[in-house]
């Protein structure tokens, strides 16, 4: 029914028909431990959504998870969220108002209660889940352009729109509708027997999409960009023919170069930070920006701007070391397979697109590669990129002296529902400073946190050079040791500034305060939370005994370093 191609994700080749789909599926399923995260999905609404369950496992697969896919009874979730007997174990809801249930197959426009949905949606938010809720779908009866239908589905979208949680992931299908037609998706006769809104193929496409959208929530793939400039940024070599001679027309044969910007900017206002790699003089690099007006991006749109003669590949590994971030969490964007192919070898890691020879074909294709999707934004996000903006990185003598007059304060802040969705992005996405490695489900977070005997607090780092937001969650339980601690997790961007004595401190002195002092430290190796060990015996602990890839430290009263940070409990 559909193109047929198959379409390759993280090295597994997915086929997009639903019957060679289910294949599949059956054959993962079968392959015993699999080493994927555990991940538990409910599919909600008012329709029949079994048909996205098989593509949505399999693209889920492809991305490293290892999702239990179960449905909530066919018109009523509502009514579960609030009963609450079968969600407690769940981490992510997709919600769906098909237009085709709202309308019972086309035949009616009823008013929606929109209110209950909301909070419906709020219920399973405060439970700490995840939640991605589905507009309406077109409909067939809008091929007439002035159907009632058209207005009567909008209405719903914006009322959702303006009534959800700000912590739901909102999305359309009809980009999907679009991409394979009208005609491909509608299917009557599976409304009719099924009670399915679409065909099995078309919910083949949906639940391969909702894969990407849970994945990029859960874990994102990109955490900034490097970008060249020449036939990159902008057509031409400005180091030839100066910044007049540039194409940069936007409605000549510079518009694609113009429409990379605009996705470039977009992505940026979405929390992920950008950055010049570029083969030039550092003047002449600089000038378009400043003297060509079509340009969107400036010079401040930048975290860093690396213009010179040197290999490429160590000025990504540069701004590695000023994001502090690995090499694998960046994108690098270059029209010279030359430079691409050597960026690869050098750093193979480094997510480096093939970018089409074309110019016109560029921002389709890294649209479809879906390495950009951030499907929520949240201050932290935004925070980030300012933050990387104003920093300077001072030389290696005067660092005691930088982190002194930066006049750092930390927020210590009980872990509520106010950032349990930031401590829970924290706890899922860190992987240089997280002691445990646990990524807790979000029930399991609720849970931890409404036990008044655990210690569950997330810390919010302010400096002079701005607000960072929240950076660290820190976790501890009673033990017949004394405390201790269940998750550690710090944010790779404000490393080596004293911020870990701080927290560490915080939690002594709560322990002290409560008459005890002893603590326990289990430390899971992962392949890059080494720094993990140093900072455990800086702060007093001592290693024991190592059971597999867990090491144990404890010790009597942790004793953290000096710092320079002024802590305030909130």
């Amino acid at each position: 029914m559909f193109n047929e191609d198959e379409s390759v994700m993280n090295n597994m080749v997915i086929p997009q028909t639903y019957s060679e789909v289910f294949k599949l599926d059956k054959s993962l399923r079968g392959g015993g431990n699999t080493g994927r995260v555990a991940l538990r999905i409910v599919l909600a609404g008012n329709a029949n959504f079994d048909f996205l369950a098989p593509s949505l496992r399999v693209g889920l697969a492809a991305e490293g998870f290892d999702a239990v896919v179960r449905s909530s009874p066919y018109g009523n979730w509502i009514s579960e969220t609030f009963d609450g007997s079968e969600a407690t174990n769940d981490d992510l809801w997709i919600v769906w108002l098909s237009g085709m249930g709202v309308s019972r197959g086309m035949t009616e426009r009823p008013e929606v209660d929109i209110t209950s949905i909301g909070a419906a949606a709020q219920r399973l938010i405060s439970r700490g889940l995840k939640v991605v809720f589905v507009h309406p779908e077109p409909l067939l009866v809008e091929d007439d352009p002035f159907s009632p239908f058209i207005a009567w589905r909008h209405g719903i979208a914006e009322r959702l729109s303006a009534t959800l949680p700000p912590a739901v992931v909102q999305i359309s299908v009809e980009h999907i509708v679009r991409r394979i037609g009208i005609d491909l998706w509608v299917a009557t006769r599976y409304w009719e027997q099924a009670k399915a809104p679409c065909h099995p193929d078309a919910a083949t496409a949906v639940g391969l999409e909702f894969a990407s959208v849970i994945a990029r929530l859960l874990r994102p793939t990109v955490r900034a960009i490097a970008i060249d400039l020449d036939d990159t940024m902008w057509g031409g070599l400005v180091g030839e023919v100066g910044p007049e001679g540039l194409d940069l027309d936007p409605d000549g044969t510079g518009r694609p170069f113009i429409e990379l910007q605009r996705l470039l900017l977009d992505i940026m206002n979405r929390g992920i930070p950008l950055a010049v790699v570029s083969k030039n003089d550092a003047g002449v690099a600089q000038r378009p920006f400043a003297e060509r007006p079509e340009m969107l991006l400036s010079l401040d749109s930048f975290v860093r701007f690396d213009a010179s003669w040197r290999p490429k590949y160590e000025a990504i590994t540069d701004l590695a070391e000023h994001l502090n971030i690995g090499v694998d969490s960046i994108c690098f964007l270059d029209d010279s397979p030359k430079e691409r192919d050597e960026a690869r070898r050098m750093l193979p890691s480094l997510i480096v697109p093939e970018l089409p020879l074309l110019p016109s074909k560029r921002v389709e294709y890294l649209l479809r590669s879906k390495l950009f999707l951030t499907p929520k934004v949240s201050d932290e996000d935004l925070l980030r990129v300012e933050y990387f903006k104003r920093s300077v990185a001072p030389a290696p003598s005067d660092l005691d002296a930088y982190i002194s007059s930066l006049g750092m304060t930390l927020d210590a802040m009980r872990l509520d529902t106010s950032n349990i969705e930031r401590s829970l992005s924290l706890l899922h996405k860190t992987n240089q400073f997280n002691l445990t490695l646990w990524r807790p489900a979000p029930a399991e977070l609720v849970d931890f946190v409404n036990d008044p005997s655990n210690y569950a607090y997330v810390f919010r780092l302010k400096d002079n050079v701005g607000d960072a937001g929240i950076i660290s969650v820190l976790l501890a339980k009673k033990s017949s040791f004394g405390m201790q601690l269940v998750g550690w997790v710090l944010s790779c961007r404000v490393f080596n500034r004293g911020v870990e004595w701080a927290v560490a401190e915080h939690f002594a002195t709560w322990v002290g305060q409560r008459g005890g002092s002893s603590v326990a430290a289990p430390f899971a190796a992962g392949p890059r939370n080494a720094l993990i060990t140093d900072v455990l015996t800086s702060v007093g602990l001592e290693q024991g005994e190592v059971d597999g890839s867990v090491t144990w430290f404890s010790c009597e009263r942790l004793s953290p370093p000096t710092h320079h940070i002024k802590v305030f409990e909130k």
